[in-house]
């Protein structure tokens, strides 16, 4: 038995300074979120600011730098 997620995508435009879940991450990048989690904390994913011990938040502008970084 397979078990499926389904992530929304938001379809307007994210503020450059904006903060972003794991998950939107993942849905914007089109990886599990597990995924994203394995990067951060292997230190190979995009710069994480933590709000709290538990909640890891993404700027939109360090996601777009570190693409920029890891697709040259």
């Amino acid at each position: 038995m397979s078990r499926e997620t389904t992530v929304a995508i938001a379809t307007t435009p994210i503020p450059a300074d904006e903060f972003l879940t794991t998950e939107e991450v993942a849905a914007w990048l089109k990886v599990a979120p597990s995924t994203v989690c394995r990067w951060r904390l292997a230190g190979k994913g995009p710069r994480v600011v933590w709000l709290s011990p538990s909640l890891p938040r993404y700027r939109r502008d360090d996601v777009m730098v570190w693409l920029d970084k890891v697709a040259a």
